[in-house]
């Protein structure tokens, strides 16, 4: 499936009701973040997440150097103890659902086809480099020459067999994938490698395609149940209430509103 939505001066769909006080909680939602990030990245989508009646787990992985299943089994060791935290909103209704951001999505994929997870239901993906980023390509083979030695954070990035990203499994959930492409990109650190001499090397794709860091084509995922673009950045993409609202249309009904 896909779709777009018009951005700020377009048509907004009506905003979804917050979740009834007295219903309980509507599933557990655990936040992966990014490359180079940590769970605070996703405080505020976490915050949103609670008012909306979710019970929500954020965590944070050192991400520089592990490949992508060492961090998948990072992450499968830590969920014991992220299901057995108490929580203020209470207890969850059995259900498992991530909302990930950028290589967070990758990690989502190959943690559930490495390992069973009980209960687990639907992954909303924001930005994520399903096919690899060319950006990080870029990176890697020009603007800083890796690998140096044993050290290359950046290889499990990189698109088609040279990087982790395209083979990290296919697990039986459902998956919404929401992509960003605005007019211009915007967010560290493309506002300080968007002009010259690196401007058009390290871009991903032409203006509108792209959110700054992963381009359209290599956001989606075959297996994907909903795909729709947005035009926000890659860097804050999680912070805008539009995505946030899109995140809870998807864990609530499997799809994104139009």
């Amino acid at each position: 499936m896909g779709g777009s939505f018009s951005g700020d001066n377009g048509p907004v769909a009506p905003a979804l009701p917050p979740a009834d006080s007295g219903s309980g909680s509507q599933g557990l939602v655990i936040l992966v973040h990014g490359f180079l990030r940590t769970g605070v990245s996703m405080w505020w989508l976490a915050r949103a997440l609670r008012r909306y009646g979710f019970v929500v787990r954020t965590l944070s992985l050192e991400t520089l150097l592990p490949d992508i299943p060492t961090l998948a089994d990072r992450l499968s060791a830590r969920l014991p103890s992220l299901l057995a935290q108490g929580d203020h909103a209470g207890p969850f209704d059995g259900h498992v659902n991530f909302v990930t951001h950028s290589m967070g999505g990758v990690v989502v994929r190959s943690l559930l086809s490495r390992h069973e997870v009980p209960g687990a239901r639907r992954v909303v993906m924001l930005a994520p480099p399903n096919q690899g980023s060319r950006y990080a390509e870029r990176l890697h083979d020009g603007f800083f020459r890796l690998p140096w030695g044993g050290f290359d954070p950046l290889e499990k990035l990189l698109p088609g067999h040279r990087g982790g990203c395209e083979s990290a499994g296919e697990p039986s959930v459902e998956v919404g994938i929401l992509a960003g492409a605005p007019a211009r990109p915007s967010g560290l650190p493309w506002s300080l490698l968007d002009s010259s001499p690196w401007g058009s090397e390290l871009a991903p794709g032409p203006p509108g395609e792209h959110d700054g860091k992963v381009a359209l084509d290599e956001t989606r995922w075959a297996l994907a149940d909903d795909f729709l673009v947005v035009p926000y950045g890659h860097s804050f993409l999680m912070n805008r209430r539009e995505v946030q609202r899109q995140c809870v249309a998807f864990l609530r009904n499997g799809r994104f509103e139009r």
